[in-house]
């Protein structure tokens, strides 16, 4: 199984311009709920309660103000990508203290190699990587421009 191309697995719809909520629980559950609307996830409050176990038993904050929470799980139907923003930002428990204002959610289903879920979510923090990167992701004002940042990354 492959996790496919960008536009297989981030369209308009796994995009949030702004979250909601300025707590990492609660965006968190925004970001998973958008997913199951697309149809990628199943049964998403206990993969809520996965990604929450997984923050509590260590932060997906990678710092500069990114975070990259990421699962493998019986309740994801297809690879995909949920990518918000917060203005505000979000405190996170990133290495740096910094709040989070870019999340790159990354889901993979259980079918999927535990070896190839880890190189999926390598290639989501190399969108990260770069301020460069995470500036344009800031700015962009269309999905358009955001989806741009990740197909040069990810290419």
């Amino acid at each position: 199984m492959s996790t496919g191309s960008i536009s297989t697995v981030f369209d308009t719809s796994l995009f949030i311009p702004e979250l909601r909520y300025g707590r990492l629980e609660p965006a968190l559950g925004e970001m998973v709920t958008r997913a199951a609307r697309a149809g990628c996830v199943s049964a998403h409050r206990l993969l809520r309660g996965t990604l929450a176990t997984r923050e509590r038993a260590g932060s997906t904050g990678i710092g500069k103000g990114a975070a990259l929470p990421h699962a493998r799980s019986v309740h994801v139907l297809e690879p995909c990508i949920v990518f918000a923003r917060s203005k505000r930002g979000i405190e996170w428990d990133a290495p740096d203290g910094d709040p989070v204002r870019l999340v790159l959610l990354m889901l993979s289903p259980a079918e999927l190699t535990a070896e190839m879920h880890v190189e999926w979510v390598a290639r989501g923090a190399a969108v990260l990587r770069l301020q460069r990167q995470r500036q344009r992701l800031l700015d962009a004002g269309t999905f358009d421009a955001v989806a741009a940042v990740f197909g040069e990354a990810l290419a």
